[in-house]
């Protein structure tokens, strides 16, 4: 998925750049003020749920909505230079998640600052309540405290900080690493809530479902209209890391307790895969790692490399999903084995090519990804013809169209969208197919 979704959601963590005042200094809502109040007494109950000791004191304040989207501004313009944003907002384009003329950065600071009503910043190790905290219900808002504070007790205890940098041309593994993030307080959160009433560890559902069918995220357009009207792709991707995330840590839980989640944040998990399918992190099971093609001079004249990333299971969950039924998205995007996409741009004309390569567990599984992945190129473009081509190698099968090339050999898809005239395609392809682990022996 583009670089932004793990940026994105180090937001509702992070926001580390306004100085706070202290509550007691400023014009607070009574109900926050209240709110506030009972800080002290939640941390002690999340420390003991979350089986992590309180080390020192923890902070709170209070920042308006206007306040808040200063914040987010911010953390933007320090995250990423306004060509990286533009860049990863054209990997989207190319994707067919957003519309061309969909203002990305504008979008995603209106849906953040309406979504965010607290967040702990490890910075300074203060929590935060905002404006946007509009629950009247004294217990609804200790719960979400207590999902804050639990980001306290895990800044305490595994240094929240060391994230804040992305890892470069890999926002799957970010995501992966938020889902643990999130979902450990909010399955904290959940414990909290339930105390005294049963044990997390023995809850018989699934954490995730119960959040995607009661909804985590305000999908309200009176009180959500930003989010509302944002493309699926996003609203998806700000629920994925407290569904999956809470998923993946219930998982845990199940299998050594609260010292197999903590220990999680030691032994990072690697993909969204993972994070999916907690089984394949418990038997490290570890993403092929497929090097940076740079093929702008056998695109022909004019043309640059913008921009890079690793897609992951959840993200061709997102790109099948946005054009086929999600069942079948969910299916063809299993047996993911490691993947890069690689977006070109044209300098004179700004036509965009996108090249991916991805490999999968099994010729059964990228033979089910190749077709899925060919139904949603032919729904996405329904005016263009597409067609098989005779392939050269009975393992290979082929299908091509205006600018397009989609190839499947033996567990192995490429993908080439926005092709020009000018293309040596079989140049290209001998350069992918020659730099993937166990066809030439050369690692990526």
């Amino acid at each position: 998925m583009p670089r932004w979704v793990g940026r994105a959601v180090s937001l509702w963590l992070l926001l580390l750049l306004i100085p706070l005042v202290p509550a007691q200094q400023r014009a607070v809502p009574p109900k926050v003020a209240r709110a506030l109040a009972e800080t002290r007494t939640i941390l002690r109950d999340v420390s003991r749920l979350r089986e992590l000791p309180i080390k020192r004191p923890v902070q709170s304040g209070y920042r308006s909505r206007k306040e808040v989207e200063r914040v987010v501004i911010q953390d933007l313009d320090a995250s990423q230079t306004p060509e990286e944003f533009a860049n990863q907002a054209k990997m989207l384009v190319a994707l067919g998640l957003i519309p061309k003329d969909y203002a990305l950065r504008d979008e995603l600071i209106r849906v953040l600052t309406e979504q965010i009503a607290g967040f702990y910043r490890p910075k300074t190790g203060e929590f935060v309540l905002t404006e946007s905290l509009d629950d009247d219900d004294p217990d609804s808002q200790r719960v979400a405290i207590a999902h804050e504070l639990t980001h306290a007790l895990q800044d305490q205890h595994f240094d929240l900080r060391r994230f804040e940098k992305p890892t470069q041309g890999n926002s799957d593994r970010d995501l992966a690493i938020h889902s643990l993030i999130e979902g450990d307080a909010t399955v904290t959160m959940i414990a909290y809530a339930l105390d005294g009433r049963m044990d997390i560890q023995k809850l018989p559902v699934s954490i995730g479902t119960l959040l995607e069918n009661f909804g985590v995220i305000d999908n309200d357009p009176r009180k959500s209209p930003a989010l509302t009207a944002a493309p699926k792709a996003i609203r998806l991707s700000l629920l994925f890391p407290y569904a999956s995330g809470a998923d993946f840590v219930q998982a845990l839980l199940r299998k050594g307790g609260w010292t197999q989640v903590s220990q999680a944040f030691t032994d990072l998990p690697e993909s969204t895969e993972q994070v999916l399918h907690p089984e394949k992190y418990l038997a490290r099971e570890r993403p092929v790692a497929i090097a940076r093609p740079d093929l702008a001079a056998l695109l022909g004249p004019g043309w640059q490399r913008l921009t890079d990333d690793v897609q992951g299971e959840f993200g061709y969950r997102l790109i099948l999903g946005e054009f086929l039924d999600e069942k079948q998205a969910r299916r063809a995007a299993q047996g993911w084995g490691g993947d890069r996409s690689t977006l070109y741009e044209h300098r004179p004309t700004g036509q965009l090519c996108l090249v991916q390569v991805t490999r999968w567990d099994n010729p059964a599984s990228s033979q089910a990804f190749f077709e899925a992945y060919v139904a949603r190129t032919a729904r996405r473009f329904p005016e263009r013809r597409f067609e098989h081509a005779p392939a050269e190698r009975s393992a290979s099968d082929v299908v091509t169209g205006e600018g397009v090339h989609i190839e499947r050999r033996g567990v192995d898809v490429f993908i080439l969208e926005g092709l020009p005239p000018t293309a040596d395609l079989p140049a290209i392809l001998k350069h992918l197919a020659g730099t993937l682990p166990g066809t030439s022996g050369k690692p990526l």
